[in-house]
């Protein structure tokens, strides 16, 4: 994929471009720790592994559009286009919040938490896609 100017430019490539990897790992796993220590006893392993999730994403979204060694295009673009660009954390803390919410819930009740790990997983890529949008969209333009 050419980046040249008048190309298509998507939301996954601005994304991963400038993407804060090592920051949104670290931050992810400082969360999930974090909760993991406050919830000790039943469920403290998913609270844990959801929360280093969503962190994640968090992290990595806001991280993207404030960072100044970012690539100058993709920070352009989710400046923008702030809500396509939120689309690319949201849908990963939200598959990544479905995901270890099945597999905590497998054993206790398969349909029901499967029906319950997407009507999760999506209320968290709404919440996702609105925060990292609204973030986008004002503090994107100083940085372009």
């Amino acid at each position: 994929m050419t980046l040249e100017r008048g190309n298509a430019f998507t939301p996954v490539a601005s994304a991963t471009m400038i993407w804060p990897w090592t920051t949104s790992v670290l931050g992810g796993a400082a969360g999930g720790a974090l909760f993991f220590l406050l919830n000790l006893g039943a469920g403290a392993l998913t609270s844990g592994l959801t929360a280093a999730v969503i962190f994640f994403a968090l992290i990595g979204g806001v991280g993207g559009v404030m960072r100044k060694k970012a690539d100058r295009r993709g920070r352009r673009y989710a400046a923008t286009y702030p809500f396509r660009y939120a689309a690319v954390p949201a849908a990963v803390g939200g598959a990544g919040y479905a995901i270890v919410s099945y597999a905590s819930g497998i054993l206790a009740a398969p349909i029901a938490g499967l029906f319950g790990a997407l009507f999760g997983g999506l209320l968290v890529a709404a919440a996702i896609w609105v925060t990292v949008g609204l973030i986008a969209m004002v503090v994107g333009n100083k940085n372009a």
